[in-house]
């Protein structure tokens, strides 16, 4: 796990159920930091890909969700609101006081689990993440996305075990 990485990324299988941690190092965007304290929602988007290594094509795409980290000041209360969906289901959710916690909850939300299919526990996995602040079109036809590259960390199952895992960038 590298220091200067904007992004790490950690994996855990234990008996099937696969847990993703990821955490961001790098300052939010400034359009991001001037709507936290003004009510507007403020998301970040972990796009998470699980996929299957193959020898002779492209890894197989296991399974792909998109963990969104997002909060919201409430005026009346003075607090922040903080969710965790996980493919639109709200996985968790909890109320913080000041705009650094809320800060601190978009770069390291609650970690997304899984149940990992049964015919894939003995293959060799990788996870990918990266975080998409922002999304948009330019000349009306390509996508422009503000966000981080993609990081990935091998999973090696273990029956019954656990095994954590991370590393950088996925070389080139």
């Amino acid at each position: 796990m590298s220091a200067s990485a904007p992004l790490t990324l950690e994996t855990e299988l234990d008996n099937g159920t696969l847990t993703v941690t990821f955490q961001l190092h790098e300052a939010l965007p400034a359009s991001l930091e001037a709507a936290l304290p003004s009510g507007a929602s403020v998301r970040v988007n972990y796009q998470v890909r699980v996929r299957s290594k193959r020898k002779l094509w492209w890894d197989k795409k296991v399974w792909k969700g998109d963990a969104v980290a997002s909060t919201i000041f409430d005026p009346v209360t003075g607090r922040y609101r903080n969710k965790l969906t996980l493919d639109g289901v709200i996985v968790s959710s909890y109320e913080v006081e000041s705009v650094d916690e809320a800060r601190s909850w978009l770069a390291n939300p609650d970690p997304v689990r899984f149940a990992m299919p049964e015919n894939l526990q003995g293959s060799p996995l990788k996870v990918r993440v990266r975080a998409v602040f922002s999304s948009s079109t330019k000349w009306l036809f390509f996508p422009d996305v503000e966000g981080t590259k993609w990081f990935e960390a091998p999973i090696t199952p273990a029956r019954g075990g656990a095994t954590d895992n991370a590393q950088g960038p996925p070389p080139s």
